[in-house]
């Protein structure tokens, strides 16, 4: 399970997790700030993306979108779950999934050079979308 808590309390956690880690056998894994793959860079600090070495300006729920697929490569995230991260609803019925589809598709023209072909976002048929990080085959 992956908690993900406002950027404002990384202090706090950060101070909190050296104090469990003194524990022995504690381990705490924390979400990476930067994620790297070849061609691809997303700086959650910076809320920055770099496809190809240049950057992609991508609206603030592109980006959250992004970034939580980009920090698990190949899990496929339902159409339900991608409206949830886009209106934080619970309750999300079929008729919202066209903005599932208008964000991925938005998010495709921004990153890929060719957004019929994709290279980051694939698209799992009948089910949603997953973030691919093997980009060159």
């Amino acid at each position: 399970m992956v908690i993900e808590f406002p950027e404002k309390w990384l202090p706090e956690i950060c101070s909190f997790k050296r104090k469990l880690q003194t524990l022995e056998g504690v381990k705490i894994y924390m979400e990476p700030q930067q994620i790297r793959y070849p061609g691809f860079f997303l700086d959650m600090l910076q809320r920055k993306v770099m496809v190809e070495e240049k950057e992609v300006l991508l609206t603030a729920r592109e980006f959250d979108v992004l970034a939580v697929m980009a920090r698990h490569p190949g899990r496929v995230y339902t159409y339900a779950q991608i409206c949830r991260m886009i209106y934080g609803e619970t309750d999300v019925g079929e008729e919202m999934y066209s903005s599932a589809y208008c964000l991925i598709s938005s998010l495709r023209k921004k990153l890929e050079k060719d957004p019929r072909h994709p290279r980051y976002l694939h698209t799992v048929y009948g089910v949603g979308y997953r973030f691919e990080d093997v980009l060159e085959k």
